[in-house]
């Protein structure tokens, strides 16, 4: 009779919140701390420092989408007043050409003005994540973006949120739908509430306050 084996359990170290095999951890003072976090955190002990696990708390998925819409209404404003400003040359050209010429019209500035929104995102949030771990609109939420590690957002990360989220997952037509619904699936059912890009990129959106 053969016996089988049991799967092994993954934990979170309590110190930087990375997913391990149990057998990669180890217990100190009642909490799971990884071999990286080991020696800060058993010196912070015997120091008679506090042993509680990190208090690191990581966004849902509600206030993520809010602060994603205060981003949107940040593009849409700017983008707005450009419309209204080109309306009038837009409207004499409809008057004025052929039925043709004016769909041929309507579509250029239709990809143009899909192309200027993609690049102004992109320095948008690339600059905000790089600089300041956030954009405004996770600013106004308390929010902060970080590695695994808590560290900060590099350029390549930050370049590669952004294509994941926007170009991968926003932008395909019909695949959009599938992505953005199983994106928001794996951030409400994942423990550390990390979306698919979030996963590409190691990445984690945590309240500010909690990594204090």
């Amino acid at each position: 009779m053969s016996s089988q084996i049991p799967a092994q359990m993954n934990l979170a170290c309590s110190q930087c919140s990375r997913m391990f095999a149990q057998s990669d951890l180890v217990q100190v003072a009642g909490n799971w701390v990884c071999g990286a976090c080991k020696p800060a955190y058993l010196s912070r002990v015997m120091a008679g420092d506090a042993a509680a696990p990190s208090a690191t708390q990581y966004a849902g998925v509600g206030i993520r989408f809010g602060a994603r819409l205060i981003d949107g209404l940040i593009f849409i404003v700017p983008f707005l007043i450009i419309l209204m400003l080109m309306m009038p040359n837009l409207m004499q050209t409809s008057r004025g050409g052929a039925a043709a010429a004016n769909g041929g019209v309507a579509t250029l500035f239709q990809g143009t003005f899909l192309l200027v929104a993609l690049f102004f995102g992109l320095f948008y949030e690339v600059l905000m994540l790089h600089y300041w771990g956030a954009t405004l609109g996770k600013m106004a939420c308390g929010l902060r973006v970080v590695r695994s590690d808590a560290s900060g957002l590099g350029w390549g990360v930050s370049f590669g949120r952004y294509f994941m989220y926007n170009i991968v997952i926003s932008l395909i037509p019909f695949l959009n739908y599938i992505l953005l619904l199983t994106t928001a699936i794996m951030a409400g059912v994942d423990g550390q509430k990390r979306g698919l890009h979030d996963r590409v990129c190691d990445t984690r959106v945590v309240f500010k306050r909690s990594l204090a």
